[in-house]
Formats: structure tokens, sequence, C-alpha cells
């Protein structure tokens, strides 16, 4: 399912601008910017006509906070009467945790990892359990 500026508009609850107009190029960046940020997070086989659906309805988020406050504003103020987002607000193309670990998730790279460990000690013949150094030596059990 293709992400476009008119799904964009949809969500802003205005009626879409003409394509080539400013307000169009800037939705279309946004759409795209937030996008590749997401596939940069998720797998590198997604498209823009080809990702899971759920990748859209994040993309079209992430592209509406770009387009709402695309300067990344945490407070505006006009004479006396002020506002304030709230702490924690993501700005811009910066994705929160949640939605990090929902692409990571969809991705199939959510949940256990694997790491690999060095076996530098065993291999040279050094103690291993605990206490570590050995209880025997001057200095005593750490």
């Amino acid at each position: 399912m293709v992400i476009d500026v008119a799904d964009l508009f949809k969500r802003l609850g205005k009626p879409a601008p003409e394509p080539g107009t400013p307000d169009w190029e800037r939705a279309s960046a946004a759409l795209e910017d937030a996008f590749w940020v997401i596939a940069a997070t998720g797998h590198p086989a997604w498209s823009p006509e080809r990702h899971p659906p759920v990748i859209r309805t994040l993309a079209l988020a992430v592209a509406d906070r770009r387009f709402r406050n695309p300067e990344g504003y945490v407070q505006e103020q006009a004479g006396e009467v002020s506002y304030r987002m709230p702490d924690g607000t993501p700005i811009g193309l910066a994705l929160t945790r949640g939605e990090v670990a929902l692409i990571e998730r969809v991705a199939g790279r959510g949940g256990l990892k694997s790491v690999t460990g060095r076996r530098e000690a065993v291999s040279r013949g050094l103690r291993t359990g605990y206490p570590f150094p050995d209880p025997e030596d001057s200095w005593g059990p750490v």
C-alpha cells in the first residue's frame, strides 16, 4: 500500500493541496523522510510501495509530527498566551522507544538476541569460578 500526501492531509483534517504547491512538496518530503527513517530501523527490503501495513500508519504519524512542527519547537508564545508541549513528546523524525519496538517487532528483529563470548580465560588455563581471583592468594577474596 503506497503512502501518499492525500492520506497525510486526511489525518490533518484538511483538504490535500495541489501537487507542486509548497505545502504538497513539504508534506511529500516529510512522508519520504519518515518512511526512510523507519525503514532504516526496520528492514532494508521495505520500500514505499511494499511494506507491512502498520508501517504505513507509523510513517503517517511521524510525517504528521514533522509537517506540523518542522522547526521542532517545544514552546510558543504570542503576547500573553503561551503553549508548551509536554516533556517527552517526540519532535520531528525522532522515533519513540515504543515506535522503535513496534518497527523491530514487525521486522522480526525484536525479542531475544545472541551475543558472542570470549573464552580467553579458559584457553589460558585461568580460573574462572567464584571468587576470582583465587581466595588463596595474598589479596584474599574480592
